[in-house]
């Protein structure tokens, strides 16, 4: 930032400062090392007293005095140097921060889908058992349907031989088709049942891989947030 005013040291300081780089010590060079402080008039009217006051000085008083601009430069040098080494801290601090910020919210999420998918799992494991029961159930109603189905057989050929009995084993048989009907009605019903039990397993399939997708790249993201936290921390150690 640009001071309000310039005295002799700061002029001789910036001058100093630009010969030792090799550079020429220039009206506008000794401005622009100054930070672009002070006018022009007034840098070349210090430049002349200063050249003015060093013709009449002896070489150990003109080394006396460059040895104390030079401590003066390297003071102000340090101190702007450790500035912005303090400035890269707070920086890197404040990314640091942010990283572990991220990471912390990162594995709260992962943490969540973790607990929903272990949920879902207990779902899809309850509703299985009941699928296996259902279709045990079924395979028992299909067994009771083909032993009447054959019990109604061995009427229909007991009818021939028996003519007397005729109306008796008609009302049997009609008893046993209303019967098969009504299996076959819950067999109709077991066999929708299971379509959409079917239909439910195909969804929780789905929704399964869709959370491992999730977890892979929720491990990815993590993983790079480690490369790049690790990345960060680095130079700081430096």
């Amino acid at each position: 930032m640009a001071r309000s005013g310039i005295n002799k040291s700061d002029v001789q300081a910036a001058r100093l400062a630009l010969i030792a780089r090799g550079e020429n010590p220039s009206i506008d060079a000794v401005r622009i090392e100054m930070g672009n402080t002070g006018s022009k008039s007034t840098i070349h009217r210090l430049m002349r007293e200063l050249d003015a006051t060093e013709a009449g000085f002896t070489a150990p008083q003109i080394d006396a005095e460059l040895n104390e601009l030079v401590a003066r430069l390297a003071g102000r040098l340090r101190e702007q140097g450790q500035e912005r080494i303090d400035e890269a801290h707070a920086r890197l601090d404040a990314e640091k921060q942010e990283l572990q910020d991220t990471l912390a919210s990162v594995e709260r999420r992962l943490t969540d889908l973790i607990e929903r998918h272990a949920a879902q799992t207990t779902r899809l494991g309850i509703q299985t058992a009941t699928l296996l029961s259902t279709q045990h159930a079924l395979q028992a109603e299909q067994k009771d349907n083909a032993r009447l189905t054959q019990a109604a057989e061995d009427t229909a050929a007991r009818l021939q031989d028996k003519d007397e009995q005729i109306q008796a084993l008609k009302q049997q048989h009609l008893q046993a088709h209303t019967h098969s009907a009504l299996l076959q009605e819950r067999l109709q019903n077991a066999q929708n049942e299971n379509l959409k039990l079917q239909e439910r397993l195909t969804e929780r399939d789905q929704q399964n891989r869709v959370l491992e997708l999730i977890l892979i790249k929720t491990e990815v993201a993590l993983e790079n947030l480690r490369t790049e936290q690790n990345s960060a921390v680095t130079p700081a150690g430096d």
